[in-house]
């Protein structure tokens, strides 16, 4: 058990913070600080579950959350559920990217020449070749924000031809994957 008195600095109201359990770090906000939970009693109070960052040495932490058992639980389920949640789209998706990936796969051994005269636009929006229509349109609007004219005073004219090459390479793309 750590006993540390922090002062804040927007008032000189001393805080005591008595850690009584330390269940450990998960995540390192720098190399000096720590996102950790713990068991902790502040001003003496009944202790709680406490998630917030703090200093390797426990001297100061930063804003965060203390939580009764009760409200841990109900939080665990609530993450528990947004996580399988996620897992299940990611799922989802990486089944979408198979499908598409063979079907593509499919299509281009049927018309490999007009396939295979894409391959420069894959380069020119910066993807592997054969990637799906949502990558595409994705690295398109990444590169157009990255050589938007605007963005480039210094140069102005190889930023305009670039988005030009983009846009042409994109909509070159997209009236394949529509054909089909």
């Amino acid at each position: 058990m750590y006993n540390i008195r922090m002062t804040y600095l927007s008032e000189d109201e001393e805080i005591e913070c008595d850690i009584v359990e330390s269940f450990g770090a998960f995540s390192g906000v720098s190399k000096s600080w720590l996102k950790e939970v713990n068991l902790i009693k502040w001003n003496g109070r009944i202790a709680k579950l406490d998630i917030r960052s703090w200093q390797k040495d426990h001297k100061k932490c930063g804003k965060g959350i203390a939580i009764t058992w009760e409200e841990a639980k109900g939080l665990a389920k609530l993450l528990n559920k947004i996580l399988k949640e996620r897992d299940r789209q990611e799922r989802a998706k990486k089944e979408k990217e198979r499908r598409e990936k063979e079907r593509m796969e499919s299509i281009a051994k049927k018309m490999p020449d007009q396939f295979k005269a894409l391959e420069p636009c894959y380069d020119e929006l910066e993807l592997v070749f054969g990637a799906g229509p949502d990558e595409c349109k994705s690295a398109r609007n990444n590169l157009l924000k990255k050589y938007h004219p605007d963005k480039n005073i210094g140069n102005v004219s190889f930023a305009t031809r670039k988005t030009i090459k983009i846009k042409e390479a994109y909509d070159k793309i997209m009236a394949w994957w529509n054909k089909l």
